[in-house]
């Protein structure tokens, strides 16, 4: 079988594959996970797809680990060892191998020394090892809970400071995002498939959506109607494509359903004591109650969110790593990195039309077409022995024939190993519509 042939073999293969992935689930027998320890208070609590509960501590800094299945959770990674103190939010992040943290600074009120800083916090998933600190500006507020959007962008909450700070992928600290008084005691945060932030605020009882606009930055404040009032809504998650999950301290646990500028309230259990934190593993939401232990209610939502990847392997984060290096030496205009690059057989697919290697590389040395700026939504990989498909969804802001452009594209990439080295063998855009 020839070389081309076989690629496009191993793409089909790899497309079947990929829609054929089903939601992981694993059964819950447990009815509760409490903590192997005493005085720790913890105020939220996240779970990995495995089934994995974790708990951080305001009062000790540790985080705690109830294995899949287990009902007792663990100390896991030690204040002690990594200097965490007053932990709020954590955000079990399956896509990037991450557990993001919360941490605050503790003290300084009647001349108590000042422990610690308020800072976002990442650390492995799977091993605890810390990965990076990133501080808070000076005389913050609280560091409260965090999202992650499809780019790997953290955003995190800043209580009593009524901001949303961002962390975009690879950066070194955060940045404001948004600053709004009506967020003044913001705690939980979210994303749908909008692509917009939903945050609630602890004191107001209030929803709001902060859209994310094409550049990055954040849109307008809309505030959400909701069918149903909030009382000290706290830990916020996302379930579905429109919907969320959130726990209030009055003592419920309710799904919102997001139409436009209003939210579908739905009770899922009442009667939950200081409900601050949920997530949900399977068909069970569990409960961070009273400060202390997380109960278990049996919970089915109304839609389902799509399942968290599985972590990535070395060859695919190589390869997503690849191709993102990629767009930036289409945005530079570096032909000749991107003539080794390409495979000598390769085939590229545009709007326009389609060729070969040598037109591609000339289009773009010669400026034809110029890649000024890819915003990436959401990428995935797939490795089939020699081959990989990325799938990534993009807004790509382009110059064509001198004129500027702007499409939301579903790009398919195809790449093939040899001698050690992953080339580019099919590039394919696909305008997606009605965006």
């Amino acid at each position: 079988m020839g070389t081309r042939a076989r690629i496009v073999r191993n793409a089909m293969v790899a497309v079947a594959t990929l829609i054929s992935f089903a939601p992981v689930g694993r059964a819950q027998n447990r009815t509760e996970v409490t903590i192997a320890d005493t005085g720790v208070t913890p105020e939220n609590l996240t779970s990995s797809r495995d089934g994995t509960v974790y708990f951080g501590s305001m009062a000790k800094g540790t985080i705690y680990r109830a294995a899949p299945g287990a009902a007792r959770a663990e100390p896991w990674i030690l204040a002690s060892a990594t200097g965490l103190t007053n932990v709020l939010g954590v955000l079990a992040d399956d896509r990037t191998n991450t557990l993001w943290v919360c941490q605050n600074a503790t003290g300084g009120r009647g001349g108590a020394p000042v422990v610690g800083q308020t800072a976002l916090r990442s650390f492995d998933l799977k091993s605890g090892a810390p990965r990076g600190t990133y501080h808070f500006p000076p005389n913050a507020g609280i560091c409260n809970d965090i999202a992650v959007a499809a780019d790997g962008t953290a955003y995190v909450s800043e209580s009593f400071r009524g901001r949303i700070h961002r962390l975009r992928p690879g950066a070194t600290q955060l940045e404001v995002w948004v600053a709004d008084q009506q967020l003044d005691v913001i705690d939980g945060l979210a994303l749908l498939a909008d692509g917009a932030v939903y945050a609630n605020n602890f004191a107001s009882g209030k929803l709001f959506r902060i859209p994310i606009n094409a550049d990055g930055t954040a849109g307008a404040l809309v505030q959400i109607e909701t069918s149903l009032p909030f009382v000290r809504p706290d830990g916020l998650r996302t379930v579905g494509p429109r919907t969320l999950i959130q726990a209030e301290q009055q003592g419920r646990v309710a799904e919102l359903t997001i139409d436009g500028n209003r939210a579908d309230v739905r009770v899922v259990q009442e009667g939950l004591p200081r409900a601050s934190g949920v997530t949900v593993i399977g068909d069970s939401a569990f409960v961070l109650v009273e400060l202390s232990r997380a109960v278990v209610v049996p919970y089915r939502p109304r839609e389902r969110a799509t399942p968290p990847a599985a972590p990535l392997t070395k060859a695919e984060q190589e390869i997503l790593d690849l191709s993102r290096e990629k767009w930036r030496w289409m945005s530079e205009k570096k032909a000749d990195t991107l003539a080794a690059l390409f495979h000598d057989k390769a085939v590229f697919v545009h709007m326009g039309g389609s060729w070969g290697k040598s037109q591609e590389v000339e289009i773009i040395r010669s400026g034809g077409i110029h890649y000024k700026h890819a915003e990436l939504f959401e990428s995935s990989a797939r490795i089939i022995d020699s081959t990989a498909l990325v799938l990534s969804r993009i807004r790509l802001d382009a110059v064509v024939g001198g004129n500027e452009v702007t499409n939301p594209f579903m790009v398919t990439e195809v790449y093939v190993r040899e001698k050690g080295a992953w080339k580019l063998a099919s590039l394919s855009f696909t305008r997606l519509l009605g965006q």
